[in-house]
């Protein structure tokens, strides 16, 4: 399994490196307001906004690799999620609370891998009664804003 979550990081590391060099910088006024106003609004981070589930394990000018971990009946708040990759490592159930649904309760099955964009504004809480821990790699270049 460390193998596995090693080779993804890897190779979401390499990606990372290789979407800089297609970028091409703006140059209006208008672009940079909005680029500012969408990041102000998406760009809530989670390891600030709940320090005891979100902790940084390693980041660099590429990416940050976040561990997050929750306990069977506990929340963290609202946040954000730049675009990324997740593995969870032990699942459990969770009930996630958007701005524009109703909540949503979701099974996070071990072993699972993905890959997610920009993240709506959202917080989770564990239903389950196992604990949750979800390794998130977070690419910087596709960060709003950046």
């Amino acid at each position: 399994m460390k193998r596995h979550i090693l080779l993804m990081l890897l190779a979401t590391l390499l990606y990372a490196c290789n979407q800089g060099a297609n970028k091409t910088p703006s140059n209006t006024k208008d672009t940079v307001a909005s680029a500012q106003k969408a990041s102000d609004t998406l760009n809530i981070d989670i390891v600030q906004t709940s320090p005891n589930q979100a902790r940084v394990l390693m980041e660099n000018e590429h990416v940050r690799i976040v561990e997050y971990f929750i306990k069977p009946g506990e929340k963290d708040t609202w946040h954000t999620h730049p675009p990324r990759s997740s593995y969870v490592v032990s699942g459990g159930q969770v009930k996630v609370f958007t701005e524009s649904a109703e909540p949503k309760i979701s099974e996070v099955k071990a072993g699972n891998s993905s890959w997610a964009a920009q993240g709506a504004k959202h917080y989770v809480e564990n239903i389950g009664n196992t604990d949750i821990k979800i390794i998130l790699t977070e690419i910087k270049s596709l960060q709003i804003g950046l």
